[in-house]
């Protein structure tokens, strides 16, 4: 049997698919929420108590995003009554003989959106970060509006938020298919039963592909095995600390790595390498040959960046060691458009580095899609045509 339970059923209850689900309700319409897992869960790519969230990017695509995005999550802070963002600060480090040009793109998108920045050279950097330590030829942007999302307590906000609004959240309900039957008419087949709707929104991380196998698609996303690591503060004052106001940083080299001072593990920093290694969702954890071995590549390139970039940090080891999903497209851009050959089939993947301090305004852009309606932002940068991808399997 085969209930018509909502307007817009959205696969996937991370924080893009909340935010899709919170700016549907917003309009009025009935909107249904399915998560295969049953929450909290570490399955995705939205559990953690941290991200890093910024206005600072050379990207103007990105950049045009977070003006909304800061906005909504002070609305989502001021509603719940509690913290969901703590201003430390970014600092972004680049190579400025290899770097200009994106130098530059980063300061010209700070000032197009009246951000509160200024440059710090190489050779001032230990001495305006004291902690920190990079060659003559780094310069360092300093974002005073950027910071940290408490990601765990955002997603949990935002799931009470959308269901006192009426959105119907079902976890624990894996979907299996999804048929288009008309122009407004979607069968969305889960374990349990079937649900119709006029439109689906498909955010479902690592998983997008395994759906999409069953309306003869496949877009050109790899998920990953992120390895999360944390490092020890040795010095006496834990001078990396959030509460001593110690910055989040970003060094924008290739592959670039970042930090997020200590907050959610006291006396430890929140150190990552932007990568890992491709795994099926399904299997994430089942080690192989191969990924053991990018693994332990990728950490020992990371042990030398903190041993001399972070004068403080105990380089040995991690203390602490977690495990995310990433989700990239071929050049990490998102993938923000429609099913080629079924319009109701709203598709939002690819989201891994800035999904989440973006995720406000990406839900804005897919409910808006959802519903026939004019995007508020242009979808051209992040539109499915740039790969060539056709319908097959």
């Amino acid at each position: 049997m085969t209930d018509k339970s909502a307007d817009v059923i959205v696969v996937g209850g991370g924080v893009v698919g909340l935010w899709t689900a919170y700016h549907l309700a917003q309009q009025g319409v009935k909107t249904m929420v399915l998560e295969q897992f049953s929450y909290p869960h570490t399955r995705g790519s939205s559990h953690g108590q941290t991200r890093i969230t910024r206005t600072s990017y050379s990207e103007p695509e990105y950049a045009a995003l977070m003006p909304e995005a800061f906005r909504r999550w002070k609305d989502l802070q001021d509603e719940a009554g509690k913290e969901l963002f703590i201003n430390t600060g970014l600092l972004t480090v680049y190579d400025f003989v290899k770097q200009e040009e994106e130098f530059y793109s980063m300061l010209d998108n700070l000032s197009t959106h009246d951000v509160s920045h200024y440059v710090v050279p190489g050779i001032s950097l230990s001495r305006s970060f004291p902690g920190l330590s990079f060659p003559a030829n780094c310069k360092g942007i300093y974002d005073a509006d950027s910071g940290i999302l408490m990601a765990d307590q955002c997603t949990t906000t935002l799931r009470s938020l959308i269901v006192k609004r009426g959105v119907d959240l079902r976890e624990g309900e894996r979907v299996l298919s999804i048929k288009p039957v008309n122009a407004k008419k979607v069968i969305v087949k889960t374990a349990s039963k079937s649900y119709t709707c006029a439109s689906v929104v498909l955010t479902c991380g690592a998983y997008v592909n395994k759906l999409l196998a069953t309306v003869n698609l496949k877009i050109p996303v790899q998920p990953s095995r992120v390895e999360v690591t944390y490092w020890k503060d040795k010095s006496a004052e834990k001078k990396y600390s959030a509460l001593n106001q110690f910055p989040c940083v970003i060094v924008a080299e290739s592959p670039h790595y970042y930090s997020i001072p200590s907050h959610e593990y006291p006396g430890l920093v929140k150190i990552c390498w932007h990568g890992g290694s491709s795994c099926d969702p399904d299997t994430r954890d089942h080690s192989t040959p191969d990924s053991a071995g990018v693994n332990k590549q990728n950490l020992e390139f990371l042990r030398r960046k903190v041993q001399s970039s972070y004068t403080d940090i105990d380089a040995s080891k991690p203390a602490v060691t977690e495990v995310c999903m990433y989700t990239e497209t071929p050049d990490s851009k998102f993938l923000l458009d429609f099913h080629p050959e079924h319009k109701n089939i709203v598709i939002g993947s690819g989201f891994s580095g800035h999904g989440f301090k973006t995720s406000p305004s990406v839900g804005h852009i897919l409910a808006n899609m959802a519903l026939r309606l004019q995007p508020p932002y242009s979808l051209e940068p992040f539109s499915l045509k740039r790969f060539n991808t056709q319908s097959k399997l």
